[in-house]
């Protein structure tokens, strides 16, 4: 296997755990490919996007003082 079949292999993989809304793990997974030394713009990219879904799905609205939820008073 070369190169980008892995890395495509590997995205595979994550977008599977994403969809099956495993986002811990897929954050995990993509971790231990940066680590390995697989080092992708589309793994950064895919990395921040899920902490950005994890960020809203814990994100306590009650707790802010900014109950209309106005992106640009975070």
């Amino acid at each position: 296997m070369n190169e980008h079949d892995e890395k495509n292999d590997c995205l595979y993989v994550a977008g599977k755990l994403i969809g099956e809304q495993k986002y811990g793990e897929a954050l995990n997974y993509l971790q231990k490919k940066l680590d390995t030394g697989n080092k992708n713009e589309k793994i950064l990219v895919l990395m921040e996007q899920i902490e950005k879904i994890l960020e809203y799905q814990n994100k306590d609205i009650f707790g802010s003082t900014n109950l209309d939820m106005d992106p640009w008073l975070e």
